[in-house]
C-alpha cells in the first residue's frame, strides 16, 4: 500500500491556498468526504475535454452547409474552424500561467461561461463577422479549459491513480473527437445551421455545475507577474501562417502565396525565440524547456498526436476509395481508435504500478509504429479495426506515460503552464497531421487519383519518432522508477 493511500481523502491534498481576487468555490462536504471524490473530479475533466472535441468535430463536417447558408467561399468559411484554433494555440500558455496564480478551478469554471456566452452569440447572428467573433469568444473559453485539464487530474487525484485518470481524461478526448463529426453528420438538414453551434453546449453546461461541484480548491500559487502577450501574439502569427498555409496549400496547391503564407509563419517562428529570451514574464518556462526529459516527451507527444489526427483524416477517404464503403461505416471504423484509448484506461494504472515509465514508452513506441504500419497495409475492414484499435491502444499508453512524466517533473505551482504546454503541443501535433493528410489528399485528387495507400506512408515515418527517442541514451530520461511505487 503507497503513503497516500494511508492519508486520509482528502487530507493529503493539503489546504486550500489564498489566491488573489475572487476566492475559488469549494466543494459540498458530502462530495469532499467522499472516498472517491477524486474520480468526480477526473469526470468534471472529461466533460470538459468532450465539450471542446464535440465542437470543433460538428463544425468540421459542417463546412459545406455553411459555405451555401452564408453564401461565402470555403477560404473564407474555413477561418471559423482556423480562427478557434490560432486562438487557443496562442492564449493556452497565457491562461496555464494566469491558474498557477488566481486558481486552476477559477480559470476552468470560467472557461466554461466563455464558451457557452460564445454559443450564444453564433446562434444569435447571421452576419459572418460577427459570427466569426463568437467563435474566437467560444475558442478563449476552451483555452482556458484546455490549459488546466491535465494539471487539474494530476492535482486532485492519488498518486497511484494518475495513470488511470489521465488514461480517462486522454479517452474522453477522443471520444468527443469521434463523435463530434457522427453528431454533426446525423442532425445537419434536420435543424437550423446556426444550431450546429449549441450542440456541445448541454454537455459544457452540465461540465460547468460538475466542475464547481467537483474539483477541488487550488492548494499552490505563485506570485503574481507580467503577462508575455507580445509572445502570444508572435505565437498567433506562428501557429496562422504554417497551419493556416497547409490548409490553403490543401485547396490551392503549393503557389506563390501558398509559400508567401508559410513563410510568414516560419518568419514568427523564428521570431519567437528571441521575443521569449528578453521577455520578463516569458509563455515558455524554463523549467519545462531545458529538462531533456520534459523536452523527450513533449516531441513524443507532439509525434504521436500527428499520427492520431492524421490517421483519423485519411481513414474515411481510404474506407470510402479502397473497401467501397459507405461514410457511415467509414465514421465506424474510426470509433476504434477511441475504443483502444478507452481500454487501455482501464489497466494502464498496473501496468505504471509494476513498469517503469522508459520501459513503457518503449513497448508503446514498437506497438505503435508495428500498428501504423498495419492501417497502412490493412486490405480488408476487420483487419483495418484491429489494427486502429492496437493503434489506439499504444497512443493512449505513450501519451499517458508522457503527460504523467511532465506533471511529476515540475513543482506543483508551475502545473498550470506545464499543463497549458501539454496541450499546446497537442494542439499543434493534431493540427499538423491533420494540414499534412489533407494537403496529400488534395494534391492526389488534383491530379485525378484517390486517395492512395502511401497516403499514411508520412504517417507512418512519424511514428517512428517516439520510438527512436524511447531508446535515448540519457539516464535522467522518464525516470526509471515506477511513480506509483517508488514515489
Amino acid at each position: 500500500m503507497g503513503q497516500n493511500d494511508m492519508v486520509p481523502f482528502p487530507d493529503y491534498l493539503g489546504a486550500p491556498v489564498t489566491l488573489p481576487g475572487r476566492r475559488e468555490s469549494a466543494r459540498p462536504s458530502f462530495i469532499r468526504d467522499w472516498p472517491h471524490a477524486e474520480w468526480l473530479a477526473v469526470a468534471a475533466v472529461c466533460l470538459g475535454a468532450l465539450t471542446s472535441q464535440l465542437d470543433s468535430g460538428i463544425i468540421t463536417v459542417a463546412y459545406p452547409t455553411l459555405v451555401k447558408a452564408l453564401g461565402r467561399p470555403l477560404s473564407e468559411v474555413m477561418w471559423l474552424g482556423l480562427a478557434p484554433f490560432i486562438t487557443v494555440v496562442s492564449t493556452l500558455l497565457l491562461f496555464g500561467k494566469r491558474a498557477d496564480t488566481y486558481g486552476r478551478k477559477r480559470i476552468y469554471t470560467d472557461g466554461f461561461a466563455l464558451f457557452i456566452l460564445g454559443a450564444v452569440g453564433c446562434v444569435a447572428t447571421t452576419n459572418f463577422t460577427f459570427l466569426l467573433l463568437s467563435r474566437i469568444v467560444q475558442a478563449v473559453g476552451v483555452a482556458m479549459v484546455q490549459a488546466n485539464s491535465v494539471a487539474l487530474v494530476t492535482a486532485s487525484v492519488r498518486v497511484n491513480h494518475r495513470s488511470t485518470a489521465l488514461s480517462i481524461q486522454a479517452a474522453a478526448q477522443a471520444a468527443g473527437l469521434a463523435l463530434g463529426p457522427v453528431v454533426g453528420g446525423l442532425v445537419l438538414g434536420h435543424i437550423p445551421w446556426r444550431w450546429l453551434f449549441i450542440l456541445s453546449t448541454p454537455v459544457a453546461l452540465v461540465a460547468f455545475v460538475a466542475s464547481h461541484l467537483f474539483l477541488p480548491r487550488s492548494r499552490t500559487s505563485l506570485p503574481s507577474s507580467s503577462l508575455d502577450f507580445k509572445g502570444a501574439v508572435v505565437l498567433a502569427i506562428s501557429a496562422g501562417g504554417v497551419l493556416g498555409g497547409f490548409s490553403y496549400a490543401a485547396r490551392a496547391g503549393w503557389g506563390g502565396s501558398t509559400l508567401g503564407i508559410v513563410a510568414i509563419g516560419v518568419v514568427a517562428s523564428i521570431a519567437l525565440v528571441s521575443v521569449e529570451k528578453h521577455a520578463a514574464s516569458p509563455l515558455f518556462d524554463a523549467q519545462i524547456m531545458y529538462s531533456v526529459a520534459l523536452r523527450i516527451s513533449l516531441i513524443s507527444l507532439a509525434a504521436t498526436y500527428v499520427v492520431f489526427y492524421g490517421t483519423l483524416v485519411a481513414i474515411p477517404f481510404i474506407v470510402r476509395d479502397e473497401f467501397h464503403r459507405s461514410t457511415t461505416i467509414a465514421g465506424l471504423v474510426t470509433m476504434a481508435v477511441p475504443v483502444g484509448l478507452i481500454a487501455i484506461a482501464t489497466v494502464a494504472g498496473a501496468i505504471r504500478r509494476r513498469v517503469s515509465s522508459r520501459r513503457i514508452t518503449q513497448v508503446a513506441g514498437t506497438v505503435h509504429v508495428i500498428a501504423t504500419a498495419g492501417v497502412a497495409l490493412a486490405r480488408t475492414t476487420p483487419q483495418l479495426v484491429v489494427s486502429l484499435a492496437v493503434l489506439g491502444t499504444a497512443i493512449g499508453m505513450m501519451n499517458t506515460t508522457s503527460n504523467q512524466v511532465i506533471m511529476e517533473s515540475v513543482t506543483p505551482d508551475r502545473r498550470g503552464v506545464a499543463s497549458g504546454t501539454v496541450n499546446l503541443v497537442r494542439n499543434v501535433g493534431s493540427a499538423s497531421g491533420m494540414a499534412l493528410v489533407a494537403t496529400l489528399l488534395a494534391g492526389s485528387h488534383r491530379v485525378g487519383h484517390e486517395a492512395p495507400r502511401w497516403l499514411l506512408l508520412p504517417v507512418v515515418s512519424v511514428a517512428i519518432v517516439p520510438w527512436l527517442l524511447s531508446w535515448w541514451p540519457t539516464n535522467n530520461w522518464h525516470s526509471e522508477q515506477t511513480p506509483d511505487t517508488a514515489r
